[in-house]
C-alpha cells in the first residue's frame, strides 16, 4: 500500500486538491470512472409485504423497500431512478476484510438437544492478503453511494481496525478532505477473556467514518451525566446546578449567558458557567451533556432483549442505529443502507418515522430482515436488483412441499418441508402478472417455535421462505382449483 500526493494535472479539478490518493496492487478503480457511468440495472418488484386491511395501489412501492442485490448495482439503479442527491443518510456495515466466514446458526424446534440450522451469511474472505480486492470492491461502492447524498446529507461507514485508515482515504478522494465529519469510536465489547489475555490492549472498539456534503449539520443527542452531590450547588431560585469555568467562551457569549442566568460568580471574582441538574428515572442529580465522538454507552447486542438477536453475525444492537439514524436524518427523511445484514437500520429508521431503502447481496440477510421488519409493523416493497432468473427459482427436487385441503369453510395449507422455515407467507388472490402480496405471514424468532404476525383466513397460495447453505430464500407456489 502506498500514500502519495496527487500531482497530476490533467485529474479534475476536485480530485487534485485532494492530499492524498491510496495505491494497492492491482488497482483498477478510479473516481469518477466507470462506477456512475455504466448503465444502470432494474429493479424487479418481487412482493408487496403490507399488513392486512392495508389499502393503496399495490404498483406504488412503499415507504420500505428491501432490495436483494450487490450494493453497486442497487446503488445505480437509485442513481437511474432519480435519487442522485436525495438521500439524506447512507449507513453501511459492510466486511471488515477479516478474512473469516460468517454463519447464521438458529436453534431448531423440538427437543433441547442442541440441533442447530446452520447457513452461510456472507464471506470477508478475499485472494492473498486481502487487501486489494477487498478495497476493489469497497470503493466503487462508496463512490456510488456518495453520489446519492443530499446537500446536507452523510454518509457513515462502519468498520474496525482492519479497515478505518483505509476508508478515510478512499473517502478523501471520493468526498474530498473536506468533507470529513467525524470519526466516531464505538466501544462495542468489554475487554474481557482471550482480550484481555493477549498482551496487548484489548481491540473492544469499532469506528464509524462520517463523511458529507458541505450543508451536512448533526444534531447530536444528549445524555445525562450523574452529578456527585457535593458538586451541586442551588442558585437564589432553588435550582440544582453544577458550575465549570468559563474555558474558551468569548466575553460576548459570556454575557448572554448572564442575560439568561447561566453564569455564576464567585466571592473572587472568578467566572463559570452553570449548568442545571435535572433528575433521572432514578430520582438522581444530573447534568445533561451533549454526546461527542466517544461511545460508551451503548452496550453490545449480548446486552440487547432476546426478541431483537436475530441470530444473524455481526449484527448491531438497535440503540446504536437509532442515535444514528435521529442525529443523520429529519423526520420523514431517506435513509439508505446497502449492506443491510438483519436489517437493524430499516427496523430503527422505520420506528423514528424514516424512509429506507435496504439492500444486501445474502440471500439469508435479505430473509431474516424481511421477517424481522415484517415482525416490527413495516409495510415493505421487495424487489430484485441484477440477479439472474436461475438464481431465483428453486429447484422442484430440493424445493418446500406443501398441501392444502378444506376444512369447513376454511382452506388448511400445512409445510411438510423444510419443517424449520425461516418464515413463509400467503397471498390468497395471487396473480403471476403481479408481485405477490402477503397477506398472512410467519416467520421464526431464533430458538422458538414460527409465529403468524399476520392474522388471516387460511391460503389459497403459498410460497416458502427458508436458510439453506447457499441461499436463504427458497419458494414454491400451491394454488388451489
Amino acid at each position: 500500500m502506498v500514500v502519495r500526493q496527487s500531482r497530476n494535472r490533467r485529474e479534475p479539478r476536485e480530485i487534485r486538491g485532494n492530499a492524498t490518493r491510496l495505491e494497492w496492487p492491482g488497482r483498477n478503480w478510479e473516481p469518477r470512472s466507470r462506477s456512475l457511468s455504466l448503465g444502470a440495472i432494474r429493479m424487479v418488484t418481487t412482493e408487496e409485504a403490507r399488513n392486512a386491511g392495508t389499502s393503496g395501489d399495490e404498483r406504488v412501492p412503499s415507504a420500505a423497500r428491501l432490495v436483494h442485490g450487490d450494493a453497486l448495482d442497487v446503488a445505480r439503479a437509485l442513481v437511474s431512478e432519480g435519487l442522485e442527491g436525495h438521500v439524506d443518510l447512507v449507513y453501511i456495515d459492510p466486511p471488515f476484510a477479516s478474512q473469516a466466514a460468517y454463519v447464521h446458526e438458529a436453534r431448531v424446534d423440538g427437543p433441547a438437544d442442541g440441533r442447530v440450522v446452520r447457513a452461510m451469511a456472507y464471506d470477508d474472505r478475499w485472494e492473498g492478503e486481502g487487501l486489494g480486492g477487498y478495497l476493489d470492491m469497497l470503493a466503487p461502492r462508496l463512490e456510488v453511494l456518495a453520489s446519492l447524498l443530499a446537500p446536507t446529507g452523510t454518509i457513515w461507514v462502519h468498520v474496525d481496525w482492519r479497515a478505518s485508515y483505509f476508508v478515510r482515504l478512499m473517502l478523501d478522494e471520493i468526498v474530498g478532505r473536506d468533507g470529513f465529519v467525524n470519526e466516531i469510536v464505538w466501544r462495542r465489547a468489554p475487554n474481557l477473556g482471550r482480550q484481555a489475555a493477549s498482551h496487548q490492549f484489548g481491540r473492544t472498539l469499532d469506528t464509524i467514518v462520517v463523511y458529507g456534503k458541505s450543508g451536512a449539520r448533526l444534531v447530536p443527542p444528549t445524555r445525562l451525566e450523574p452529578i456527585a452531590p457535593a458538586a451541586i450547588r442551588w442558585d437564589p431560585e432553588g435550582r440544582p446546578f453544577t458550575a465549570a469555568p468559563r474555558g474558551d467562551y468569548t466575553d460576548e457569549s459570556i454575557a448572554r449567558l448572564e442575560e439568561e442566568g447561566r453564569i455564576h460568580r464567585t466571592a473572587t471574582g472568578k467566572v463559570y458557567v452553570k449548568y442545571f441538574l435535572v433528575k433521572d428515572d432514578d430520582g438522581a442529580w444530573c447534568r445533561r451533556r451533549r454526546v461527542d465522538a466517544l461511545w460508551t454507552d451503548i452496550a453490545p447486542l449480548r446486552h440487547s432483549s432476546p426478541g431483537e438477536r436475530t441470530g444473524f453475525p455481526t449484527q448491531k444492537p438497535r440503540a446504536l442505529l437509532d442515535r444514528i439514524v435521529t442525529c443523520a436524518s429529519p423526520p420523514g427523511g431517506l435513509v439508505l443502507d446497502l449492506f443491510a445484514g438483519s436489517g437493524t437500520t430499516g427496523e430503527s429508521a422505520s420506528a423514528l418515522g424514516r424512509r429506507f431503502v435496504l439492500g444486501d447481496a445474502s440471500p439469508l440477510a435479505l430473509a431474516t430482515a424481511r421477517s424481522r421488519l415484517l415482525r416490527a409493523g413495516a409495510e415493505l416493497t421487495l424487489q430484485e436488483c441484477g440477479i439472474p432468473t436461475a438464481a431465483c427459482s428453486p429447484n422442484a427436487a430440493e424445493g418446500p412441499c406443501i398441501s392444502a385441503g378444506r376444512e369447513g369453510e376454511r382452506v388448511r395449507v400445512e409445510l411438510r418441508h423444510p419443517i424449520e422455515p425461516l418464515a413463509w407467507a400467503v397471498d390468497t388472490r395471487y396473480d403471476a402478472s403481479r408481485p405477490f402480496r402477503a397477506v398472512w405471514h410467519s416467520e421464526r424468532v431464533p430458538g422458538a417455535r414460527a409465529r403468524r404476525s399476520f392474522r388471516r383466513p387460511l391460503p389459497q397460495a403459498a410460497p416458502a421462505f427458508f436458510p439453506g447453505a447457499d441461499r436463504g430464500r427458497r419458494a414454491v407456489l400451491f394454488r388451489r382449483v
